[in-house]
């Protein structure tokens, strides 16, 4: 149990000015930033986001039901080197929960491990990448966002050796994504995402999917539970590059699953005839 928590909710005194690191006297912002080791922001109705500067103790954030923020945590927002735990759901505005051209601490999510976003339908991207690994990451669920294209992107100055070997996530067990239409990879086109530790991963949902993560050759094969589409239309590197659907096992597809009917396509005979029948009743009657 983490001992210094803050809460902060609709009728909080004197929020925006509260939540001001820029101010010259102690305020909420900064007992947030040099003490809280878990954080709950829930039901604002203020555009007020979390304040930047260093945070260097907070362990455990939960963000939820604040529809106007949106970018949770500014790109002046730095050093979350503590943070294993973040859990982000229904921010109606947010487009990104860490902005692009943050400050580059490289400590920055070293120990963040478990990582849960929901309901975010106009967030575009999750977090930028500056760092080769993360490397206690070890469950990543995103369910139910619409607009959400990558959920890692590069930003700013970054080693070279990403292009070519890719980021690595060498804890990670479990991916769980669903209902993310516009989702093409879990990682920005420029680099691939490493995974070697891979155990789980449940697709449903995202139809514009076209890659998994690298995983390794010589480990056990992760389970896939996917649509059958989706899988067909992946895209691989090859066995060599640790990418290749013999490194997984054999998908699971969804039994809820229906193929949809493509545009223009030709109801069957049976169909048509038990149309005629009802419409030839319906005129006797």
């Amino acid at each position: 149990m983490l001992s210094r928590h803050i809460e902060i909710a609709q009728g909080s005194h004197n929020l925006e000015s509260e939540l001001d690191d820029d101010s010259p006297i102690l305020t909420l912002a900064h007992l947030v930033q040099g003490k809280a080791e878990s954080l709950h922001v829930h039901d604002l109705s203020t555009i007020t986001p979390l304040p930047g500067g260093q945070w260097c103790c907070l362990k455990w954030c939960r963000i939820e039901r604040c529809p106007k923020i949106e970018i949770v945590f500014p790109k002046h927002a730095w050093n979350f080197y503590g943070l294993e735990t973040a859990w982000v759901s229904d921010l109606l505005m947010a487009r990104c929960i860490w902005s692009k051209g943050s400050l580059q601490y490289s400590g920055s999510f070293q120990n963040l491990q478990h990582l849960h976003l929901r309901s975010c339908p106009r967030l575009q991207f999750v977090l930028p990448v500056w760092a080769s690994s993360f490397p206690d990451l070890k469950t990543l669920h995103v369910i139910h966002c619409s607009n959400l294209h990558n959920i890692f992107v590069l930003d700013g100055d970054y080693p070279e050796q990403i292009t070519v070997e890719g980021v690595a996530f060498p804890k990670l067990t479990t991916i769980h994504l669903h209902d993310l239409p516009m989702l093409r990879q879990i990682c920005d086109v420029e680099f691939k995402m490493v995974a070697p530790a891979l155990e789980t991963i449940k697709i449903r949902g995202c139809w514009g999917l076209r890659r998994l993560p690298a995983v390794a050759a010589d480990g056990p094969k992760p389970a896939v539970e996917i649509e059958k589409d989706v899988w067909d239309a992946l895209e691989w590197d090859g066995v060599e590059a640790d990418h290749h659907p013999s490194l997984f096992q054999a998908p699971v597809h969804s039994r809820y699953y229906r193929k949809k009917l493509p545009r223009g396509s030709v109801l069957s005979g049976d169909f048509i005839t038990q149309m005629k029948a009802s419409c030839f009743c319906t005129k006797v009657h």
